[in-house]
């Protein structure tokens, strides 16, 4: 019956800017839409379908003052307009929906992967060299080198997420406070939380699609529940912002942090070092593969997007563009910056857990996580000669090394997300293993399958089978 309706706001034709109201909808006596107000439904989308996104219009409708949400933003009784503490106030709602949803990606993730790992372990495919049984799809070595990145990136999106929850929530306490100084978290919250649901949208929508095909034709079943995964998680790429919209934000943050240095805000404060990550001699150190092992590889991923940034800073002052004709290069700086922060994260969860056998198997899992995170970019890590070519092997080298130790423990690793199979809904993905049994009897369960002679028979194919020719 009524809606949060943002609108522009003019006051003696002065635009003020965008502000929400409370707007009674429909009536209370029957539910009708008021007078000068359209509503409907938008119609079925690809998924998602349990939000019912819909349209609005407004004719000629008049709001009362008091109706304006005004904790911020303020119209007195006199007309007058009462600025808030901060314009970048406005990004607190957005802000903590987007940090959310970078939780929820790897969440997502998380039961796409849980689900492929088990029918990776349950599934039996091809006989051992001993000719003494069958391999488990596990055991593969392009299973686990597709499959184990997928599960990194969704521990990396929870770490992260929680740290951008976290950085919200202590924002929000300084405003609750009367603080005002907020201004300078909350952009960054802003890029920050901009680049990283941009990243994560698109490849954790890829990543779902991977573990369906990973799960071969079974993987294609309904019943696996991999496309419906997909269907719910892929309007992440345009909901709350669009890739490109976001990239552009994103780096537009980046570049201003760079023309005012020094920087202060955690995630930046690698860019009071450009100078240094600038000089075009410098060189990874490591010299085995062991090297890029080890949770120091964060300085190859800050000079990498130090790089790209500075690069970014030249290119739009030489060619006084505002954005379009640096777009790409722009796009490469959100996503360098992105997945340092996503590496960082991740490092710091694994750092925070106690001593045992839970931080040395996420040790591995983290190693792995950056090393493939190079491969994706060499051309960056390449560039100038940062990485050698002989270390490009090293790092690949490092990959394939770790998949057999990430191995022994993939499945505690998904097991850890704590799903139930009332959550995952999937025929391939249950805590038991006992996949072809599920796969059976969800197969008698349809609706086709409850009689031998389908609807049709009689009037269709019994006058054909049985006439004379």
């Amino acid at each position: 019956n009524h809606a949060i309706v943002h609108a522009r706001l003019f006051l003696d034709g002065k635009d003020v800017g965008v502000q929400a109201f409370l707007v009674q909808l429909r009536s209370l006596e029957d539910h009708q839409p008021l007078p000068g107000i359209e509503v409907g439904d938008i119609g079925p989308k690809v998924g998602f379908n349990g939000v019912d996104n819909g349209y609005c219009a407004f004719h000629k409708v008049r709001v009362p003052r008091e109706n304006m949400m005004m904790r911020y933003a303020k119209v007195l009784p006199d007309g007058t307009f009462v600025k808030p503490k901060s314009d970048k106030l406005v990004y607190l709602t957005m802000v903590q929906v987007r940090a959310y949803m970078i939780k929820t990606l790897g969440v997502q993730m998380g039961a796409a992967s849980t689900i492929c790992t088990r029918f990776s372990a349950a599934r039996i495919q091809g006989r051992t060299p001993d000719n003494k049984g069958e391999f488990q799809v596990l055991d593969y070595q392009n299973q686990q080198h597709k499959l184990f990145p997928l599960i990194a990136i969704s521990y990396a999106a929870h770490f992260a997420g929680t740290s951008l929850v976290e950085m919200h929530d202590s924002a929000l306490d300084v405003i609750k406070r009367g603080g005002s100084s907020f201004g300078a978290k909350l952009a960054e919250l802003h890029a920050v939380s901009s680049g990283l649901k941009a990243w994560l949208a698109e490849r954790v929508s890829d990543g779902i699609e991977t573990c369906r095909r990973l799960c071969g034709g079974h993987g294609f079943t309904q019943s696996s529940n991999l496309a419906h995964i997909f269907a719910e998680i892929v309007g992440a790429n345009t909901y709350e912002g669009t890739f490109d919209v976001l990239v552009q934000q994103h780096a537009r943050y980046l570049l201003k942090t760079l023309a005012s240095l020094p920087a202060n805000e955690e995630s930046t404060k690698f860019l009071n070092q450009s100078k240094q990550y600038s000089d075009t001699k410098l060189r990874c150190k490591a010299q085995t593969s062991e090297d890029f092992g080890n949770l120091d590889l964060l300085e190859a991923f800050q000079t990498r997007a130090a790089r790209i940034i500075l690069t970014l800073a030249s290119q739009m002052k030489a060619t006084k563009s505002v954005g379009n004709a640096c777009m790409v290069l722009m796009t490469r700086a959100s996503t360098a910056h992105a997945e340092l922060i996503l590496l960082e994260a991740f490092i710091r969860g694994v750092k925070s857990l106690p001593s045992g056998p839970e931080k040395h198997s996420m040790t591995h899992l983290c190693s792995l996580f950056g090393a493939w995170l190079i491969t994706n970019s060499l051309g960056d890590f390449r560039q100038d000669d940062y990485l050698s070519s002989g270390q490009v092997d090293l790092v690949r080298e490092r990959i394939v090394r770790l998949l057999p130790v990430i191995r022994k423990n993939c499945v505690l690793l998904t097991d850890a997300w704590d799903f139930s199979d009332f959550e995952l809904n999937s025929t391939i993905g249950r805590y038991d293993g006992d996949i072809y049994r599920a796969l059976v009897k969800r197969a008698a369960d349809e609706p086709l399958n409850k009689t031998q002679v389908p609807e049709g028979y009689e009037k269709y194919l019994k006058p054909l089978i049985q006439s004379d020719l």
